[in-house]
């Protein structure tokens, strides 16, 4: 049964780096997976709960204060799973023949560069006299590396949750945040497939100037490498973008109660889960070995080694720990394409007469580009397509440890045209 708690954790593949920095040449990379029974896929899912509680009696023995018992009723409470399923999303991310977009950290972003503390890179935005610099007086690149704020490290955590409930990849930016703060693309060609590419329904965001990274992926790999640290740790995070989790999460909601007998005064429970989202590259040492091993790290706890000894000489120690997050991979589960027969100033009338025939106006738009053509599922057609389903697993109070992948067949769908 797939608990309300159930959040699978990402496998975590680890290379090991030699001596020397590596060659740009393909190699098999030495690898150790680890996880744990929840895991399913590297992909998304939707997890879905639905308990109450009840109280019940029972008949209990307790001292009459005589020596003796004497037999009481009392209640308590119980937790009962109504219904409980995963659904697997994998099939709704994109296949990018050319690879998923690398996005490389922004400057201003409080991320781990290497250190045990967050930093960005960035000069101080105040002057000698204390008073704040002009946004051309403010200067960036590695050189001016410093330790985050507090406040930079809020924004972060804030705009990354932002970014997931919307939907949107790190490479927008939002408004009233300054620039620097929002990631860069890594390659010049994944930097103009992308550009305008963004799916929302809000249009706030700007996605027409992807930025240059400082440092590409391979500069940051080669920083990496040429550390002597024996604790360090280079981690490379997969996202999903492209669908407004928080409405879908609502509307999702607001079906079940419809369908759930104790609906009226309980709460679905309702997670989107990314599993296997992060790739650990770690160090060829017998230390950083050894405490990848779940079994032997907890040892060490018990043994007290670990908190005494090892965490100290990581997060203090010269050569102990650092951690590098600064890159990662975006797949859309539904994004804007460009068309390259379009040309700039174009409109979408205008394309549909000239490029016949053409699919619905409605999966068709104009940017300074030319015309881009929506591709993926979007979330009110995955909704359409699966609310049956699920009102049904609800109805059945359907309580399955195995994923369901394809939708069951609702009245009418096979009739030619019920789907539009």
């Amino acid at each position: 049964m797939v608990q309300s708690s159930n959040n699978g954790k990402a496998n975590e593949g680890e290379a090991y780096d030699n001596d020397k920095l590596p060659s740009d040449e393909p190699f098999n990379s030495e690898i150790h997976i680890r996880g744990d029974s929840h895991l399913i896929s590297h992909d998304p899912h939707l997890n879905e709960d639905g308990t109450h509680q009840e109280t019940r009696t029972r008949q209990a023995q307790v001292p009459n204060g005589q020596g003796g018992t004497r037999s009481q009723t009392e209640t308590y409470p119980v937790t009962i799973t109504d219904f409980a399923f995963t659904i697997n999303l994998t099939q709704c991310i994109i296949s990018e023949p050319l690879g998923p977009p690398i996005y490389i950290a922004g400057d201003r972003s409080a991320i781990s560069r290497g250190k045990t503390h967050l930093e960005v890179d960035e000069a101080p935005t105040k002057g000698a006299d204390g008073k704040d610099l002009e946004m051309s007086q403010i200067q960036l690149g590695k050189q001016f590396r410093r330790k985050a704020t507090s406040e930079e490290k809020d924004a972060v955590d804030t705009r990354a949750h932002r970014l997931e409930l919307v939907g949107l990849p790190p490479w927008v930016h939002l408004p009233g945040e300054p620039l620097g703060t929002q990631a860069t693309v890594d390659s010049d060609e994944a930097r103009h497939r992308f550009q305008y590419s963004v799916h929302g329904v809000d249009q706030t965001f700007d996605d027409s100037g992807l930025q240059v990274p400082g440092e590409n992926l391979r500069q940051w790999a080669d920083e990496y490498c040429r550390s002597k640290k024996m604790l360090k740790e280079f981690n490379f995070h997969k996202i999903v973008y492209g669908w407004n989790l928080a409405e879908l999460r609502e509307e999702i909601a607001r079906m079940i109660k419809l369908h759930w007998s104790h609906g009226g005064s309980h709460q679905p429970d309702i997670k989107f889960t990314l599993e296997s989202d992060v790739v650990s590259v770690r160090p060829d040492n017998w230390l950083s070995r050894i405490l990848s091993r779940r079994l032997v790290k907890f040892l060490l706890w018990v043994l007290l080694i670990y908190p005494l000894v090892i965490w100290p000489y990581k997060r203090f120690g010269s050569g102990g720990g650092g951690e590098w997050r600064v890159a990662g991979s975006a797949y859309a589960m539904a994004k804007w394409v460009h068309l390259e027969d379009s040309v700039p100033g174009e409109t979408v009338e205008s394309y549909s007469q000239r490029v016949p025939p053409i699919p619905s106006l409605r999966t068709l738009r104009a940017t300074p580009k030319g015309i881009s053509r929506l591709e993926g599922t979007r979330e009110g057609e995955w909704f359409r397509e699966w609310e049956g389903t699920i009102a049904s697993f609800v109805r059945e109070k359907r309580i399955n440890r195995t994923p369901v992948t394809m939708p069951s067949n609702q009245p009418g769908a096979v009739l030619d045209g019920y789907r539009g």
